[in-house]
């Protein structure tokens, strides 16, 4: 008897061969909360109500000298001193309408995943802001493209120093100041022994840990958020916590609504928030001119923040 040449196939055999969704998703990363921890939030409990938060400037007054006789009278100074306002308005949202076939016939958790994904959503938006602000800084070191070595460290540490907002009475990292790099800046301080090799670091070197040290006393943060002018080019920095207010009126709030039109649940996550830089009195006391009853204006700036462009 002949053996038969025809055999059961894929295609034969198809309608017995059941296709499968995967128990799991395959989801998008979501890269870390950074920025939003490292600025000033502590206006935020007073923005209970109102729309506009003013913060008044308050700057340091000079010295006389006088001479002694009673006709050398004493002369009164006054500063004008202004506010900086606040206007909480950035208004963010991320919303979906899901619907009743969906959920009845989805295998997976869709209700729980997309309000996941919308909270991401929200806080991303506040990173992005923040990431924003540093092109607006007053001080810049660095070129776009180009490696950050430490001599652009040590110059962008110098403008904090210079302005009195680095603690250097102290052994341990200062809170309150921050370094944040890009993936690609990180890289290029990792080619360079200064940064890692346990010659100056303490501990795993970078190699090991992947991880820059605190440099000159002040904690280096990673952030894949950064803003990019062009490929290959980010807007790193070094700022004091004081030199960017962040006020999230409203942080993001989870709303739901069975709509019977689209026989459909409704589902939305908001909120209500301003990032700004601050506005810094400077610490030179403005000069205290002649006559009574003077007056000066105050004088500010940003003196708190360094941009650092780079990779």
């Amino acid at each position: 008897m002949a053996l038969t040449t025809l055999e059961i196939t894929s295609t034969t055999h198809a309608a017995f061969l059941p296709e499968i969704w995967a128990d799991d998703t395959q989801d998008a990363v979501e890269f870390k909360e950074v920025l939003s921890k490292l600025v000033n939030t502590k206006f935020e409990d007073e923005m209970a109500v109102g729309r506009i938060l003013h913060v008044p400037h308050r700057s340091n007054m000079a010295t006389q000298t006088k001479t002694e006789g009673i006709s050398n009278t004493i002369v009164f100074n006054v500063i004008t001193q202004t506010n900086q306002d606040v206007t909480v308005s950035t208004y963010e949202y991320a919303a979906c309408l899901l619907n009743a076939v969906v959920q009845a016939q989805s295998k997976y958790n869709d209700r729980k995943a997309l309000s996941d994904k919308m909270g991401y959503s929200l806080v991303r938006g506040w990173e992005t802001t923040i990431a924003a602000l540093p092109q607006s800084f007053s001080q810049i070191v660095g070129t776009y493209g180009a490696d950050t070595d430490y001599i652009i460290i040590r110059r962008a540490w110098q403008y904090l120093a210079d302005a009195g907002f680095v603690d250097d009475t102290s052994d341990q990292a200062d809170n309150d100041a921050a370094w944040v790099f890009s993936p690609g800046a990180r890289q290029s301080m990792f080619g360079q022994d200064r940064f890692v090799s346990r010659d100056f670091v303490q501990g795993k070197s970078g190699v090991e840990t992947a991880k820059l040290p605190s440099l000159y006393g002040i904690q280096a943060f990673g952030s894949n958020l950064l803003r990019s002018p062009a490929s290959g080019q980010h807007d790193n920095a070094l700022f004091h916590r004081s030199a960017i207010i962040l006020v999230r009126q409203v942080k993001p709030t989870p709303k739901a609504q069975y709509r019977i039109e689209y026989n459909a649940d409704a589902m939305l996550i908001f909120d209500l928030y301003a990032a700004v830089e601050a506005e810094q009195p400077t610490e030179t006391p403005t000069t205290a001119s002649g006559g009574a009853g003077s007056s000066e204006l105050e004088a500010l700036g940003d003196s708190g923040a360094v941009l650092i462009r780079g990779q």
